[in-house]
């Protein structure tokens, strides 16, 4: 089957591991993609990226999303759970882990979100795939650096190559965002890909696709520009499972 990720959000996978995912055949699991009621008050994210209804910005987001697996030759998967902004209470664990159960048994490589940045629905997403992934027996996953959250101070020095800014340690911060998720002491083997001419404009593109994210993300063409090293990188790190079953903390 190639690669089975897991995104908890409609762009999530498809920003932070653009090149693994882009080499074509790759399933990406996507778990919070309900559409909100109706009636649903539109939330403090919609909004700020412009909308005046959260049931048709998911429904755009949605047609985003096809645009951007074409752009990856891949295959979308929604498990059509609410998002955080969308809900109240907490999602079914142990149904979306047999559903992703189900799409890893024949996957040759599993890849997650390692859920910098804290959001509740990353660590939501990099535990039900931890769990999914030790039951279909594999022995290591990949933890993807959500992007752009991974470079909300930059790449780490040890990333570029290159030294860091004055006053400011990138790489202090991208440790403690680890150890505060659980992984501190996960033996994660950090995996830097330098991304091509090619392979740059192709992330540039999955961007684009989706539209109503870029500027609330800060990614829009204009800021590429002026920042060009967004690009130049992807990080996930390899994980081993202990035993067959998740070594991070995770999901309460």
């Amino acid at each position: 089957m190639g690669i089975v990720a897991v995104s908890p959000h409609l762009d999530d996978a498809a920003l932070s591991a653009s090149v693994a995912l882009g080499q074509g055949g790759a399933t990406i699991a996507t778990i919070f993609t309900a559409l909100p009621r109706a009636d649903q008050p539109i939330t403090w994210w919609d909004r700020l990226t412009g909308a005046t209804s959260s049931l048709e910005r998911q429904r755009a987001r949605l047609a985003e999303d096809e645009q951007a697996m074409r752009i990856l030759s891949a295959r979308g998967v929604h498990l059509d759970e609410p998002e955080a902004l969308y809900r109240d209470g907490d999602p079914d664990l142990d149904s979306v882990v047999e559903r992703l159960t189900e799409l890893m048994q024949a996957a040759d490589e599993v890849w997650l979100p390692s859920a910098i940045g804290g959001h509740r629905d990353h660590a939501f997403a990099r535990e039900a795939g931890l769990r999914a992934a030790a039951a279909t027996g594999h022995a290591e996953v990949m933890l993807y650096a959500d992007f752009p959250y991974v470079i909300v101070y930059g790449w780490p020095t040890w990333v570029s190559g290159l030294p860091g800014a004055g006053y400011l340690d990138a790489g202090f911060w991208l440790a403690d965002q680890l150890a505060a998720g659980g992984l501190g002491d996960a033996g994660l083997v950090p995996v830097v890909t330098r991304l091509s001419p090619g392979q740059r404009v192709a992330k540039a593109a999955i961007i684009a696709a989706y539209r109503t994210q870029a500027p609330a993300l800060r990614l829009t063409p204009e800021e590429l520009a002026a920042n060009p090293s967004k690009l130049d990188f992807e990080l996930a790190w390899q994980m081993r499972l202990d035993g067959g079953s998740s070594t991070a903390a995770g999901w309460p």
